[in-house]
C-alpha cells in the first residue's frame, strides 16, 4: 500500500492519542485503526487540533482497554447478524442466477428444444436489467433503508424465477430472467450498506464471506440439482428442471419477507437488536469510516465519479476480471458435462471446485485486510486464473482438465472482492461512492454478457476459454499501471500540501471534496 510519511494522528488534530507509527507512517500493528493508511495531516496545520479540518469528524478516536472490549463484543454482534443476513441473500441470489445451467444440465435443453445460442440468450438476458438498475440499486440505500430495498428485491425475483417452472420456451425464460435481473440489482446495495458498520480494513474479510456465497451457491446448486433430477423427477408431473426453478424462488420469497423484519438499518437509524450504548459505538464507527449518517444524494459526485480517473481504472481491473470469474461460474457444470462427465457427474464434481474457491475467497480477504494491501491479491489471484484457463484451452487429459477448473476459481473468486474492499477505501463520499460502484459494476457485467456469447463453439469453447484468458492478463497489467497512478497523486498531495488551494480544500467535509482532500492518501 502507498506509504508516506505521515504525522501521528493524535497530535496532527489535537486527540491526544499516543498510538505508535512505523517509520514507513503506517500502524505497526496490522490491528490498529485503519486512520494511518489514509491521513497525511501536518501538525503545522493546528496547534490544538484543527477542528476545521474536515476529516476532524473521522478521526480514530482513542479509547480505554474497556471501550475497546465493548466495541470487539460489538464487531462480533454485527458479525453475527448482518453478516449471516447478507451473505444469504447473495446465497439465494446466486442460486437463482446460476440455475438455468444447472436446469439446461437437468432436460431443460432436451425439453425446449434450445440451441446453444438459445441458451446463452437464457443466460445473457439476465443482465439486460441487472445492468439497468445498478445506479439506482446502489445509489437509494440509504432512501429505501437496507431492510426495505433488500427484503424487496428478493420478493421480487424469487418470484420470477418460480413462475419460470410453467415457461414452454425459450423466450418465456429469458423474458423472466430480465425481471430477475432487475431486483437482483439492488442487492448490489449490499457493500455500500457494509461500508456503513465495518470499518475500511474489516471490509475484504466480510465482504468475501458473503460474496464467497455465490461459489458456496454454485456447489449447493450442483447438490440441489443432483437431489432434484435424482428424487423429484416426474414427481406431480413436472420434470426435475422446473422443479429447481420452483424450489429455489420460492425460497427466495420465503426470505425476503424475513429480512423485512430483521435486518437492521444504517446506523444512524437503527432500533432493534442494539442497545443504547451498542448504539454509540454504531455511530461512531461509521464516522471513523468515512461516514455521515443521513447524507443525501448528491448530483454533483455522480459528475465528479465519471470524471475520476480510479474510476476507470477500476472499471476495466472488475470487467476483465469479471470476465473470467463469470465464464468459470455461468458454465462449468457445462464444461465439466461436455469434457467427458454425465450431467450427474458434472453436478457433483462442480462441488469441491466451487467449495475451494470460496475458501480462497475467504483467505485472501482475510489477508488482505490483515496486511492491509489490496492490488497484490488482486494480481496473483488473476495470474492463477489464467494459468487455469491455459491449461483448460491445451489439456485434452479429463484429470488435468478438472484441475484447471479449480486453478480458475480459487485464482478468480477473490479479484473482484478484494478489488471492491480496494476500491471502498479509496473512494470517499456517499454518492460518489454508490456511484463508482454501479459504474464499475455495470462495466463488469457487460464483460459477463459478452463471455456468455463466446461460449457457443461446442465442444471445445476455444473462444470464450482464450477470451477469459486474455482478460485476466490483461486485468493484471491495468492493477500494475494503477499502482503507479496511486503513488503518484500521493505525491502530488503530499508536494501540495502547503498551497492555499490545500489549505482551502482542507476545511471541506469527504462529502464536500471526497477523496480529493488533500490529507486524505490512497492505498494499494
Amino acid at each position: 500500500m502507498a506509504q508516506s510519511p505521515v504525522t501521528p494522528i493524535g497530535s496532527s488534530l489535537g486527540l491526544g492519542d499516543d498510538k505508535s507509527f512505523s517509520k514507513a507512517g503506517v500502524s505497526s500493528d496490522p490491528g490498529d485503526g485503519e486512520v494511518s493508511d489514509h491521513l497525511d495531516v501536518d501538525a503545522s496545520h493546528s496547534e490544538d487540533g484543527d477542528h476545521s479540518n474536515g476529516l476532524y469528524a473521522h478521526r480514530e478516536m482513542s479509547l480505554t482497554a474497556e471501550e475497546r472490549k465493548a466495541e470487539k463484543r460489538f464487531l462480533l454482534k454485527i458479525d453475527f447478524i448482518i453478516l449471516p443476513l447478507i451473505a444469504s441473500i447473495y446465497f439465494l441470489a446466486a442460486l437463482d442466477r446460476s440455475d438455468v445451467g444447472n436446469a439446461a444440465v437437468a432436460g431443460m435443453t432436451a425439453d425446449l428444444n434450445l440451441t446453444a445460442a438459445e441458451l446463452s440468450f437464457c443466460v445473457a438476458f439476465f443482465y439486460i436489467g441487472f445492468l439497468a438498475f445498478q445506479l439506482p440499486g446502489s445509489i437509494m440505500v440509504r432512501l429505501l433503508t437496507p431492510p426495505i430495498q433488500l427484503g424487496t428485491a428478493l420478493v421480487i425475483w424469487g418470484g420470477a424465477t418460480a413462475i419460470m417452472t410453467e415457461a414452454n420456451n425459450w423466450q418465456t425464460i429469458a423474458g423472466l430472467r430480465i425481471v430477475v435481473g432487475c431486483f437482483e440489482a439492488f442487492i448490489q446495495g449490499a457493500p455500500l450498506y457494509l461500508t456503513f458498520w465495518y470499518k475500511p480494513h474489516e471490509l475484504a474479510t466480510r465482504g468475501a464471506i458473503f460474496m464467497s456465497m455465490t461459489s458456496l451457491a454454485g456447489s449447493m446448486n450442483g447438490l440441489i440439482a443432483y437431489s432434484i433430477q435424482t428424487t423429484m423427477e416426474g414427481a406431480h408431473g413436472r420434470r426435475a428442471w422446473r422443479w429447481i426453478f420452483l424450489i429455489e424462488g420460492v425460497a427466495s420469497v420465503g426470505f425476503g419477507v424475513l429480512i423485512f423484519f430483521i435486518l437492521p438499518n444504517t446506523p444512524e437509524k437503527v432500533k432493534r437488536w442494539f442497545t443504547e450504548e451498542e448504539k454509540k459505538i454504531a455511530l461512531r464507527r461509521t464516522k471513523e469510516a468515512y461516514n455521515i449518517p443521513n447524507t443525501k444524494i448528491s448530483l454533483g459526485q455522480l459528475k465528479a465519479t465519471v470524471r475520476d480517473p480510479k474510476t476507470w481504472f477500476y472499471c476495466v481491473i472488475n470487467l476483465a476480471a469479471a470476465i473470467s470469474q463469470a465464464a468459470w461460474g455461468q458454465f462449468l457444470p457445462v464444461l465439466l458435462n461436455l469434457n467427458g462427465y454425465t450431467p450427474n457427474e458434472a453436478q457433483i464434481m462442480s462441488i469441491p471446485v466451487y467449495v475451494c474457491a470460496g475458501v480462497s475467497a475467504i483467505a485472501c480477504g482475510y489477508l488482505s485486510d490483515r496486511f492491509r494491501m489490496r492490488g497484490i491479491f488482486v494480481i496473483v489471484g488473476l495470474l492463477v486464473a489464467a494459468a487455469g484457463w491455459l491449461v483448460l484451452i491445451l489439456s485434452k487429459n479429463q484429470q488435468l482438465s478438472y484441475a484447471g477448473t479449480y486453478f480458475v476459481g480459487i485464482g478468480s473468486s477473490p479479484c473482484v472482492i478484494v478489488m471492491l474492499a480496494w476500491m471502498n477505501n479509496n473512494v470517499l463520499g456517499y454518492t460518489k461512492k454508490a456511484g463508482t460502484l454501479a459504474i464499475v459494476n455495470m462495466i463488469g457485467h457487460l464483460g459477463a454478457i459478452g463471455v456468455s456469447f463466446s461460449f457457443n463453439n461446442k465442444p471445445d469453447y476455444y473462444l470464450g476459454k482464450s477470451l477469459a484468458m486474455g482478460s485476466a492478463l490483461i486485468a493484471t497489467c491495468t492493477t500494475i499501471l494503477f499502482f503507479f497512478y496511486l503513488d503518484r497523486q500521493n505525491a502530488r498531495k503530499l508536494a501540495n500540501k502547503d498551497t492555499v488551494e490545500a489549505r482551502m480544500l482542507r476545511q471541506k467535509t469527504v462529502e464536500e471534496v471526497f477523496d480529493g482532500h488533500p490529507d486524505f492518501m490512497y492505498s494499494k
